[in-house]
């Protein structure tokens, strides 16, 4: 069979449009080229060699088993037992022993954990290495601990069901964790059948009606880390309100380190356990919360020569205006640059848009109008939208450090590690006291394993604050406070110091 020719755009759109219409996920035009490669392989095993006929195949497919494994393609993805081990500290120190007195005071003997798009197993299974670890199905045998794994990747939950792995997979994993929990075969490393039967693997879609399932009700923790970069923020709206409705009063969810509810979801409350983040759900007091942590709400930086408040503003809904008009030209371009960001920090997404269009047609050059604009649409998980106005501004000037410094966070959350190192190294090149890119980059070498760069990332961001330099761009308005970041940078080098 002859291998396919080039995809066309108009046969790409067609493709793009029936995966995300069936399983929420959105591959920009930067993906075009990845598809590609995943319809290829999938149209050689089920030999077809045109793209019209394999596109039918999947229409017609009532099973969906041949779009399953064309999904299983196009969003794979590396992961590792336990990646960002702050979270899993925080619920083995915190949120595990508050848990256990929150129900035994209820007189409910169970806790529930759902790991939502758990890919080949290592998120869940790093869950129920933590639960092992302090004992708790010893300690605690008359009580249910039920760990729930869903995937749209049929072959990674086959893969996760069998419980082997690499030694990447398998690299933060403690010695003495590696020894009681896995054992090898000279190859990989398998996982004990107790820790394996402590979770329950099972298919689930997640933008499929009804969500969330019945059946993943009533959850105390939910994981869904790196899952939403694939998705519309629209779709990520409807998903993160499906897990509010998930949650049992007062449960957790943890995203992953470059994902934020900022914008997206209100329902929520930010907490902070010793430098880490996850979200509540919070609609009434707890019965019992074990060492109450210190629970603050992020809100955006105010910058010098503005008033920062020193209390968070509640949490609300904010209707923006049906028809946005652009406002009334200003003389000064400042000033019309300042009602922007008003506009922006009040959550007025529609009017700072139209206002920065207006400000953009009088004073085409002026750049910060475009990094705002940009900073604005990747809140908004409209990133291609975000990259070209990065673009925009290095097109006036190819050396504005802010810009590189935009496209690296956006090619981050993404999930494009290369990419996003190289714009940040562009962007510290250009301005080495950018503490946002700094920090961006050590979250990226932490995450490659690389604890050397990493450390020495975190450290300038420190060195920073020191020299009472550190600041958080106004153009990329952050859920995250100063005092926050320098938290999470200390506690981050502490979790590096430890073998």
């Amino acid at each position: 069979m002859d291998a396919p020719a080039a995809l066309p755009q108009d046969q790409f759109i067609r493709f793009r449009d029936l995966i995300e219409q069936r399983c929420g996920i959105h591959l920009d035009d930067s993906r075009r080229a990845s598809l590609q490669a995943s319809l290829r392989a999938r149209m050689e095993q089920s030999g077809i060699g045109r793209f019209e006929p394999y596109y039918d195949r999947l229409r017609a497919d009532s099973t969906e088993e041949e779009f399953r494994k064309l999904v299983a393609l196009v969003t794979v993805t590396e992961t590792c037992f336990l990646r960002d081990p702050a979270q899993f500290e925080i619920l083995r120190r915190r949120i595990l022993p508050a848990l256990i007195a929150e129900r035994g005071a209820e007189g409910r003997r169970t806790v529930r954990i759902w790991s939502a798009g758990c890919a080949s197993g290592e998120e869940p299974y790093s869950i129920a290495l933590v639960l092992w670890n302090m004992g708790l199905p010893v300690t605690y045998p008359d009580w249910t601990f039920d760990i729930a794994a869903t995937d749209l990747n049929s072959d990674a939950l086959s893969a996760a069901r069998r419980g082997a792995y690499s030694a990447r997979s398998i690299r933060y994993v403690d010695g003495t964790w590696l020894r009681r929990y896995f054992e090898s075969d000279g190859q990989q490393y398998l996982l004990n059948d107790e820790v394996k039967r402590s979770v329950r693997f099972s298919y689930s879609n997640l933008i499929q009606e009804p969500f969330p399932p019945t059946e993943l009700r009533g959850q105390d923790v939910i994981f869904c880390k790196n899952v939403a970069i694939y998705f519309r923020p629209e779709v990520t709206r409807r998903l993160m309100h499906g897990f509010f409705e998930a949650l049992n009063e007062g449960g957790y969810l943890f995203l992953g380190h470059s994902e934020s509810l900022w914008h997206i979801s209100d329902e929520f409350r930010l907490v902070e356990y010793d430098g880490a983040f996850c979200y509540r759900k919070i609609t009434a007091p707890p019965v019992v919360e074990a060492q109450p942590p210190e629970v603050r709400r992020r809100h955006p930086v105010s910058m010098p020569g503005r008033a920062k408040s020193t209390q968070p503003s509640a949490a609300r809904t904010v209707t923006p205006p049906h028809e946005p008009a652009p406002p009334a030209p200003l003389e000064d371009t400042g000033s019309q640059y300042d009602e922007c960001l008003d506009a922006l920090r009040t959550g007025a997404w529609d009017r700072a848009e139209a206002c920065l269009r207006a400000l953009m047609r009088s004073s085409p050059s002026f750049i910060r109008a475009y990094l705002l604009l940009g900073g604005l649409y990747a809140n908004q998980g409209r990133y291609e939208e975000a990259v070209d106005q990065a673009k925009r501004a290095l097109g006036l000037d190819l050396f504005e450090a802010k810009a590189h410094l935009l496209v690296g966070m956006i090619e981050a959350r993404r999930g494009r590690q290369t990419e996003a190192v190289e714009s940040l190294r562009r962007a510290l090149y250009l301005d080495d006291t950018l503490a946002l890119a700094h920090f961006w980059l050590a979250n990226l070498y932490r995450d490659r394993g690389d604890a050397e760069r990493a450390t020495r990332e975190y450290r300038n961001v420190i060195r920073s604050y020191q020299r009472q330099t550190l600041q958080l761009p106004e153009e990329f308005a952050s859920d995250l406070t100063l005092d926050q970041l320098l938290g999470f940078c200390r506690r981050s080098l502490q979790a590096l110091r430890q073998p």
